[in-house]
């Protein structure tokens, strides 16, 4: 497209074209100077060139970006035989890339002068994307240059395949199908279907549970530096899960994960160092590691960073970096977040109390089934001493609280309930039954209320 419209002066335009000095313009970052030997190329049926002016269309370089015409190039090169061109023309089909979207610049531009010359617009329109502002998804087409791909021995593509069949996109669901193109694929050296085809072995998926075969194909992803595998082995030394545990050879592979950043390899290696499990216990490594998974959102790097600073694990207690940090992993849904920042708001730990706030935390999590929360909030209404002091809502969260318990708790719970109960009117005992019927039936509404 854009490359038909490129001016060549006059000591460009008789030279001939050439497909290694492209490739070195390209490689240079002169990439007008490798549009300028490809697209002739290109036009004139050379594959390779073809594939390559895809390429920067996709990527924008030389050229403007546009999908249209880098699905156009893929097209003309993976119906040669390219089968990374095949494999780019597959993607394009899978993803949509580049689909026309109503708030895309040329689309707007286009409306706003159809209103008035329609047949301006169209034309224009067609001058400046001839080959369209890009292609829908079409997961028929995808499927079609995927397999060509595929059987041309493109390990990504075969990759795709398997993905394709694992979840019945485009085909049949099929497992056995998924974990033979994984297989073809992962013998191929592509790290990620390695990676799949352990998990596949991992979980009895298509073949047979195998979890010598599942730690094999682990460690030859592993060993592509891929930290999805690195974890898993971690896990299963960890856990003992193909053999002895190997707490210390788990925290190698964690390690190796969590130094690329993945944050739950950093916060088990942190965990195993709270522990003394493989490495020595240091709570200043748990904190080290647990932080940085936290701060990319992992929900339990976060609670155990609460639990080190209220605890003054790694130095002096800190309720307030604690309650931080609880919070965060509370919004999330993390119940024992949520019932610790609750207690530590409703009694002021560390600051002023905030008893709404904090019972507010607590039924939050008792609407997820905690005995603890609800005992707690049990305790907080019963107490006289408490602002919060109800002595219905505390008969009515004794008695939840010994539904989730057993044994001696239970009756502990119900002693309690009972002494309660002893002491509210006929009108206050339906009172707490209507709460209850309430709690059972919506118990995520009740919590707010």
């Amino acid at each position: 497209m854009f490359g038909k419209l490129l001016k060549r002066n006059k000591s460009t335009s008789s030279r001939k074209p050439d497909f290694k000095r492209g490739l070195a313009a390209f490689e240079a970052e002169d990439h007008a100077g490798a549009v300028a030997d490809w697209l002739p190329l290109a036009e004139r049926g050379d594959a390779e060139a073809q594939y390559r002016m895809g390429q920067l269309y996709a990527r924008g370089l030389g050229v403007v970006r546009d999908f249209g015409d880098a699905a156009h190039w893929f097209r003309k090169a993976a119906e040669q035989g390219h089968t990374e061109a095949q494999f780019s023309l597959a993607l394009c089909y899978a993803n949509g890339e580049g689909a026309a979207q109503d708030t895309a610049l040329p689309v707007r531009w286009y409306k706003t002068v159809a209103k008035t010359n329609p047949a301006a617009a169209e034309a224009n329109l067609a001058l400046l994307y001839p080959n369209g502002l890009g292609i829908g998804p079409d997961i028929v087409q995808a499927v079609h240059w995927y397999r060509l791909a595929a059987e041309g021995g493109h390990a990504e593509a075969q990759h795709h395949m398997g993905l394709l069949h694992a979840f019945g996109q485009g085909v049949p669901q099929d497992h056995a199908a998924a974990a033979d193109w994984y297989r073809r694929s992962a013998e191929g050296g592509y790290a990620v279907a390695q990676h799949a085809l352990a998990s596949f072995y991992a979980n009895g998926q298509g073949v047979e549970r195998d979890l010598e075969q599942a730690m094999a194909w682990y460690g030859r992803a592993a060993a592509q530096g891929f930290a999805n595998s690195q974890l898993a082995l971690a896990i299963m030394h960890e856990q003992g899960s193909a053999g002895e545990a190997d707490p210390a050879r788990a925290a190698e592979f964690y390690r190796q994960a969590a130094e690329q950043g993945h944050p739950v390899a950093q916060v088990n290696l942190g965990l195993l160092y709270a522990r003394g499990h493989g490495v020595p216990k240091d709570y200043r490594e748990t904190l080290k590691w647990c932080r940085l998974s936290a701060e990319k959102g992992n929900v339990n790097a976060q609670f155990n960073l609460g639990l080190i600073h209220s605890n003054g694990l790694a130095g002096a207690t800190d309720y307030i970096e604690a309650a931080v940090w609880y919070r965060k992993a509370a919004a999330q849904g993390n119940v024992g977040a949520q019932v610790n920042l609750g207690l530590m708001l409703a009694h002021g730990w560390g600051g002023r109390p905030d008893l709404l706030e904090g019972v507010d935390w607590l039924r939050k999590a008792a609407a997820q089934g905690h005995a603890g929360a609800m005992t707690n909030l049990g305790a907080l209404y019963a107490s006289h001493d408490s602002k919060a002091y109800n002595p219905i809502q505390a008969y009515v969260w004794y008695i939840m609280a010994a539904a989730a318990q057993s044994g001696p708790e239970r009756d502990g719970l119900e002693a309690k309930a009972h002494e309660i109960g002893a002491n509210l009117s006929s009108e206050d005992r339906r009172k707490a039954q209507v709460i209850m019927e309430d709690w059972k039936k919506h118990p995520k509404l009740v919590a707010t209320v």
